[in-house]
C-alpha cells in the first residue's frame, strides 16, 4: 500500500514538472512580450493538492524554469534585478503551493470518519516477553520496562491508577480493619450490655478502676 502510494505521488509530481517544463518552453518561444507567469501555477497546484508539501520542489523547478526561459528572452540591466524578480516568483510559487496543499489536508481531515480515525490507532500484536513475578516486560533491547511505560511509548494510551474493590479488600484485611457493613435497624439488648464494664486506666503512677454502663 506504502508502495503504491509512493509511485503514484512520483507520478503526479514527474507530471507536473514536465508540464512545467513546456510551459517554460512555450514561454521562451512566445518572448517576454507574451507573459505566461500565471499558467506555472496550475501544475504546482496540482502537486500541493494531490502529493502536500512536496510540491514546493515544483515551486523551485517552476521559478528556475521562468527565469531560464525570461533570461533567455530578454536580458536584465543588471544581475540584482534577476534575482529579486527570481525572488518573488519563488515566493509566489511557494505560497500557492502552502495554500493548496493546506486546503486538501483540511478537507480531507473534515471528510475523515470514525473508522478513518479508529484505522491510525496504534496497535501492539505479536508475543510480548512478561516476568510472571514482578509483570514487567522486555523491549527489543533486552531492557524490562513497567507495563505502563512499555505500553505508553508505543501506543496513544495513557494509564491513570486507582484500587479495585478486591484489592482495597486485602488491603483492609492486612490493616486488620474491618469493612463489613452494620446490620441496618435496632440492635437486641443482650445480657452483656446491661453489665458494667472495668476499664483501668494508669493516672498519675496509680490504677483507678472506672466503671460505666
Amino acid at each position: 500500500m506504502k508502495r503504491e502510494l509512493h509511485l503514484k505521488h512520483n507520478s503526479i509530481l514527474a507530471v507536473t514538472a514536465l508540464s512545467a517544463i513546456a510551459l517554460g518552453f512555450l514561454d521562451y518561444v512566445t518572448g517576454y512580450e507574451l507573459d505566461l507567469f500565471p499558467f506555472y501555477f496550475a501544475p504546482i497546484a496540482i502537486a500541493g493538492w494531490k502529493v502536500g508539501t512536496a510540491s514546493y520542489s515544483i515551486s523551485i523547478l517552476s521559478s528556475v524554469i521562468w527565469l531560464f526561459s525570461d533570461f533567455l528572452s530578454h536580458p536584465y540591466s543588471s544581475v540584482l534585478s534577476a534575482f529579486c524578480t527570481a525572488m518573488m516568483r519563488v515566493l509566489s510559487f511557494m505560497i500557492v503551493a502552502h495554500l493548496t496543499s493546506k486546503i486538501h489536508f483540511l478537507l480531507e481531515k473534515e471528510r475523515e470518519t470514525p473508522r478513518d480515525r479508529l484505522s491510525r490507532v496504534k496497535t501492539l500484536s505479536g508475543l510480548i516477553p512478561i516476568c510472571a513475578g514482578c509483570n514487567k516486560i522486555r523491549d527489543d533491547k533486552g531492557n524490562w520496562q513497567r507495563v505502563e511505560e512499555y505500553v505508553e511509548e508505543r501506543t496513544n494510551a495513557q494509564f491513570t491508577h486507582g484500587l479495585c474493590p478486591g484489592c482495597v479488600g486485602n488491603l483492609l484485611k492486612e490493616a486488620r480493619i474491618d469493612n463489613s457493613p452494620e446490620p441496618a435497624g435496632p440492635q437486641p439488648k443482650t445480657a452483656v450490655s446491661n453489665q458494667t464494664f472495668i476499664r483501668r486506666r494508669s493516672f498519675r503512677g496509680r490504677s483507678t478502676r472506672v466503671g460505666f454502663k
